[in-house]
């Protein structure tokens, strides 16, 4: 596990200095923008005491509560802050967040924004001469943590296995997403892409 010991700070300068990720002196934690960063992707994580909290960040506790910070790799090999504070400051932590809805759901985006996949399906597809009219495929996919496409499938094929087999090799062909995750455990996601192929040449994803 990689370590980095730096005066608390050091590592609130850092940050200031990284992309604007954290603003000490605003109240103003990074929102997300769409579409989604590589800076997104690789926001850290944020302990206190050794525990993760939803929703609890470096905003959540005044400065001079923090007792001591360091700079390392967690257990499942995210770059987070670990924070010491007391066992007071710990309990409100959490009885905060208890109060909080925070949505940990993942967040999958197409490199640029989810509007540029129809234009990626549309420059790479090619309608199979067999196809008259239009028929529907749907496909599933894994999203890895970092972002690969894999695990290409037919979860539906249409009446036309030409049709089918190009569903399946765009899929194959898709570049990396960016993916954010809410939660330190990064578990691969499952998606359903459903492409409307209709000649001679209009793609529809619904």
């Amino acid at each position: 596990m990689n370590r980095a010991f730096l005066p608390l700070s050091c590592i609130l300068l850092t940050f200031v200095a990284s992309a604007q990720q954290i603003d000490l002196n605003g109240q103003d934690y990074k929102e997300l923008q769409f579409p989604l960063t590589e800076a997104d992707t690789k926001a850290p994580f944020f302990y206190f005491n050794d525990e993760w909290i939803p929703g609890a960040n470096i905003q959540t506790v005044p400065p001079e509560q923090i007792q001591g910070a360091q700079i390392k790799d967690d257990e499942y090999g995210n770059r987070s802050v670990f924070l010491t504070v007391s066992q007071e400051t710990l309990d409100k932590i959490k009885a905060d967040s208890k109060k909080k809805f925070i949505n940990l759901d993942p967040i999958c985006e197409f490199p640029g924004g989810n509007g540029n996949l129809i234009e990626w399906i549309k420059e790479n597809i090619h309608i199979p001469s067999s196809l008259e009219g239009h028929v529907r495929v749907i496909a599933g996919m894994t999203i890895m943590p970092d972002g690969t496409v894999t695990d290409a499938k037919i979860i539906k094929p249409s009446t036309n296995d030409d049709a089918n087999q190009e569903a399946l090799r765009l899929v194959n062909a898709l570049p990396k997403f960016n993916v954010k995750y809410c939660t330190p455990h990064k578990a691969p996601l499952r998606y359903l892409l459903p492409i409307t192929f209709t000649s001679p040449g209009t793609i529809l994803i619904r």
